[in-house]
């Protein structure tokens, strides 16, 4: 629906029942027991939390919307029998943060999954974001003016509710139009096997990384002593940020760290008075960070130095020649395509090809990270580009 100028016009907030009681939960099983697809979203507390959860799921089928309360609801793991069933689609939208929120706090599996984030991306759509595909494809105007609100946060407001309902709401709509459209381009096979690829990918989660000091803006200016301090910083940081259940730039960002450290306050009173060092912290690690920095300066600069990393042997000469030749290739083919490169071939995958080429459709198709798809559609081409190019270096 659009208004004179064009535009979408902004949607009455979709009906929806918030399930907030497990006797509401049963109810809600008992009402979507038929449905034969259902769009999933969910809503988590990264941005305020150290250790994440998710803090709101959506449901809607074709004729209803549900938002479950997983932080009143206690049965929310007997979803699992839905998620696992391959006779139900589940519809998404960038499927891979669901999943691993899912599969991570309920230990949910996942069968036959359509995403439309991916589907957008293999018909060439270049701005993917939920809110710009459904107004281009659909026409409904969804405002994302909640997205960076605290989900952990009770109770939930209107608005807030409203904003995440729209979420799945439309969203059976849109996988609609975008499976239209890859009927129509051929490309539904593939979309089939991305989205099986992704309800089965392993996403581990994310772990602190102790040498991620080194890539602080500001890190290779400093001197020694003061890279010390920088590193000490750090990972104080993040043990503070675990005490307080926070996100680490919630504690201090990066440019207070290097701040910190290049110019070392000489009292606790003094870390009041800093830029961006919140009173919480000066209050409750003041005096502690004023005692790191200054132990940190007279440590040992070994530390410094840079974990040894495995051998890895350089493509050689024909390798790199095979690889500029598969890189021209993906991109007259994008072009032909309209699409990005990446979702042609992968560059990672070119790079393993040229290294060790195939010699076979059959090798192709079982190269590790190769989809059927792109054995299929352009396997004969990169088989006979990587003979031609042995033939051509030798010559």
């Amino acid at each position: 629906m659009k208004d004179q100028a064009g535009s979408p016009k902004p949607q009455y907030p979709p009906p929806y029942t918030l399930v907030s009681t497990n006797g509401c939960f049963y109810a809600m099983m008992d009402r979507i027991r038929n449905a034969r697809r259902i769009a999933i979203d969910t809503e988590a507390d990264s941005l305020y939390h150290y250790f994440e959860k998710v803090c709101l799921l959506q449901l809607s089928t074709d004729e209803e919307t549900f938002i479950i309360d997983p932080l009143t609801v206690t049965v929310v793991g007997e979803l699992g029998r839905l998620m696992s069933d391959p006779s139900v689609e589940k519809v998404f939208h960038a499927a891979s943060y669901d999943v691993f929120c899912l599969r991570r706090d309920y230990d949910f599996t996942f069968l036959n999954i359509f995403d439309t984030h991916l589907a957008g991306s293999l018909l060439g759509y270049e701005f993917l974001g939920l809110g710009t595909m459904m107004e281009k494809l659909i026409g409904v105007h969804h405002p994302k003016n909640c997205q960076r609100d605290d989900w952990s946060q009770r109770p939930l407001f209107a608005e807030q509710l409203e904003y995440a309902a729209m979420d799945t709401h439309h969203l059976l709509r849109l996988r609609d139009v975008l499976e239209k459209e890859l009927r129509l381009k051929g490309r539904l096979e593939w979309a089939l096997e991305e989205f099986a690829a992704a309800a089965a990918a392993e996403r581990s989660e994310k772990e602190f990384d102790p040498e991620g000091f080194r890539r602080i803006k500001g890190f290779h200016t400093l001197d020694v002593r003061k890279r010390l301090a920088l590193r000490a910083l750090y990972l104080f940081r993040d043990e503070a940020a675990r005490k307080f259940n926070a996100p680490p730039f919630k504690v201090m960002n990066n440019s207070v760290l290097t701040d910190l450290a290049r110019r070392p306050p000489m009292s606790a009173q003094e870390m009041f008075k800093r830029p961006g060092v919140s009173f919480r912290v000066a209050r409750k690690f003041g005096a502690e960070i004023v005692d790191l920095i200054a132990a940190a300066g007279e440590g040992d600069p070994a530390v410094l130095e840079l974990p040894p990393r495995p051998a890895v042997k350089p493509p050689g000469r024909a390798a790199r020649h095979s690889l500029e030749l598969l890189k021209r290739w993906r991109l007259g083919k994008a072009e032909k395509l309209k699409l990005p490169v990446g979702v042609v071939f992968p560059a990672n995958l070119l790079e393993n090809l040229s290294a060790a080429p195939p010699a076979s459709l059959d090798e192709l198709a079982s190269f590790p990270g190769m989809r059927r798809w792109r054995a299929c559609e352009f396997g004969e081409e990169i088989l006979q580009m990587l003979h031609d190019a042995t033939i051509q270096f030798q010559e």
